[in-house]
């Protein structure tokens, strides 16, 4: 008799358990999975711009969410790439096309997105004017001013303040863009890491597992990756291929399809030279020992935040110095503990913004 209760009660708890089992799946299989609506600068053939549109897609996928890459095409400009690695949606004429029914959340991408006095600045990519009156969760991730001045007016500041009014969360790229945030629009925002350091580095070896470049030695040759036309850095170049004899392998930005070379030209590389912010990201991803080039007009607080937030001192120099080329010999060595700990700020920052 007590063996055929204890049997009945086991019984019980089986049924009871494959109840829940099949509740939890069935739930799981008709939840709704949120679209991010994810605004940027027009699409490019930019490398650092694709790379990070790419990686925060691959991030917030991973989150379980569904997100599009939205844009306008910057004129007649190749994006293949782009087109190719995520769900992309392109504006034709302008952001009124979105309609505030189609996405659950709407966020505001990284980059120089933020930086008044450029010619992709638009309140529409920068503050989602368009979508001002939408009943909808909205937020920044990563906007960068890009210089450490405020470019904005009095009357612009008042413009900001009643566009992100709403906005969940705010959240900047650059350590000096706090300050001058806090300062300006009254609202401290989370200092976040650029999209390219979110995700592991095995998505972007995925994107060049069949990609080879002929008549390149592994690990042999630097890598030269400069957007600035510089005869100082040209020279210095030029000086330290002579003295040391080292091979050198350079891409062109100007020539379209060139993000698989950019990749794996830092990653096979002996070590990089480069005035490109994400040259210089990618030089950390990969552990390359680098020197980078800093042009105060195209940006400077992006590698100052860079140089104070993972002790970088000894690896960015002003576009005219002339750095020691023992460098390119020296491991990397950088602050890693930080980079752990604003990687752990920075996905949970999304997590929270995106779970409204």
């Amino acid at each position: 008799m007590e063996k055929i209760k204890y049997n009945l009660k086991n019984k019980i708890k089986l049924k009871f358990i494959i109840i829940l089992i099949y509740l939890y799946i069935n739930n799981n299989i008709h939840r709704k999975v949120k679209k991010i609506g994810i605004i940027g600068l027009p699409h490019s053939q930019n490398i650092g711009n694709n790379l990070l549109k790419y990686a925060i897609y691959i991030k917030i996928s991973e989150l379980g969410y569904e997100p599009y890459i939205i844009g306008q095409r910057y004129i007649n400009d190749n994006i293949t790439f782009i087109n190719n690695s995520v769900k992309l949606r392109l504006i034709n004429k302008s952001f009124n096309e979105i309609n505030e029914s189609d996405y659950e959340i709407l966020m505001v991408n990284s980059d120089q997105t933020w930086r008044r006095l450029c010619d992709h600045f638009y309140y529409d990519i920068a503050f989602l004017k368009f979508a001002k009156n939408w009943n909808k969760p909205k937020f920044v991730y990563g906007a960068s001013l890009g210089t450490d001045i405020w470019e904005f007016t009095k009357n612009e500041e008042l413009i900001i303040k009643y566009l992100i009014k709403n906005f969940t969360g705010i959240s900047v790229r650059e350590k000096g863009s706090i300050k001058l945030i806090e300062n300006h629009l009254g609202i401290k925002p989370t200092l976040v890491l650029d999209p390219t350091l979110l995700i592991d580095k095995k998505y972007y070896l995925n994107l060049i597992k069949n990609f080879k470049i002929d008549n390149l030695i592994d690990y042999n040759y630097i890598f030269i990756y400069t957007i600035t036309n510089s005869k100082i850095l040209e020279a210095y170049i030029k000086n330290i291929t002579k003295k040391y004899f080292y091979s050198i392998y350079s891409i062109n930005i100007n020539v379209i399809n060139q993000i698989e070379k950019f990749i794996y030209g830092i990653y096979k590389s002996k070590a990089v030279i480069t005035d490109s912010f994400h040259g210089t990201l990618f030089s950390l991803i990969f552990n390359k020992p680098f020197i980078s080039f800093v042009y105060e007009e195209r940006g400077n607080e992006r590698f100052n935040s860079l140089s104070k937030v993972f002790n970088l001192h000894n690896r960015i120099f002003p576009f005219n110095s002339t750095p020691d080329v023992q460098l390119l010999e020296t491991p990397l060595n950088f602050n890693k503990n930080a980079l752990k700990s604003l990687k752990k700020i920075s996905i949970n920052y999304l997590k929270q913004n995106l779970n409204k």
